[in-house]
């Protein structure tokens, strides 16, 4: 079972695997499903391959289209990534020929939900201020479709806490459960991260089912 490592933009790390959720919670199928992942500058990048693989095999009515920044490239190349997915794999950036037209609204419309995986403290506090300057943050910032941060942070304070507490007034935004972190730099088991899929998964079902009894 491969380790999940969860940094942030310095060097904390999480290590965790699918068993380990069997015993605290169920993976719930969400039928047929089309998810935007976004895919940051963490470390843990190099390993969303392993969970959309995971993905596509344990749940293929879910279709994943990706959006894909600069800095994550610098752990995961996009024909990786586009030989383990059913959808579409774009850099996060404008400037990138394949996008649809009018990407930030093309991309919104044609999914359900979007999963910020892994999501790096940098990219949540300047989504939390108001920032749209690339398609990933625009979509975000106009749509009203579920939004799930699996944050692989590598510290907090209050102002951390303070914008995140400002993100999540939003009614379609939320955080994936935590699980147990290992730290690359201490080398030992501290903290915690939310980049484990089973977290979305779970987290994306109770906003469907929030959203469809509204």
């Amino acid at each position: 079972m491969p380790e999940t490592e969860s940094t942030g933009n310095s060097g904390s790390a999480a290590s965790t695997g699918i068993a380990a959720s069997a015993g605290s919670q169920a993976i719930p199928d969400l039928g047929e499903k089309r998810i935007l992942f976004i895919v940051t500058g963490s470390i843990n990048a190099a390993l969303t391959p392993y969970w959309l693989h995971w993905l596509r095999q344990s749940f293929p009515r879910i279709t994943s289209d990706l959006l894909v920044t600069r800095s994550a490239q610098r752990f995961v190349t996009l024909e990786a990534l586009r030989r383990l997915v059913g959808g579409d794999v774009w850099t996060d950036d404008y400037a990138d020929p394949s996008l649809p037209e009018s990407a930030h609204v093309g991309i919104g419309e044609r999914v359900d939900a979007f999963a910020v995986f892994p999501a790096t403290l940098d990219f949540a506090m300047r989504l939390a201020s108001g920032n749209c300057d690339t398609p990933a943050t625009m979509a975000l910032q106009i749509t009203e479709k579920p939004i799930v941060l699996a944050t692989a942070f590598p510290a907090g304070n209050a102002v951390v806490e303070h914008n995140m507490e400002l993100l999540l007034r939003r009614p379609n935004v939320s955080v994936s459960q935590t699980v147990a972190a290992y730290s690359v730099g201490k080398r030992k088991w501290e903290g915690e991260t939310g980049f484990y899929l089973p977290s979305v998964l779970k987290e994306l079902e109770g906003m469907f089912d929030a959203k469809g009894r509204r």
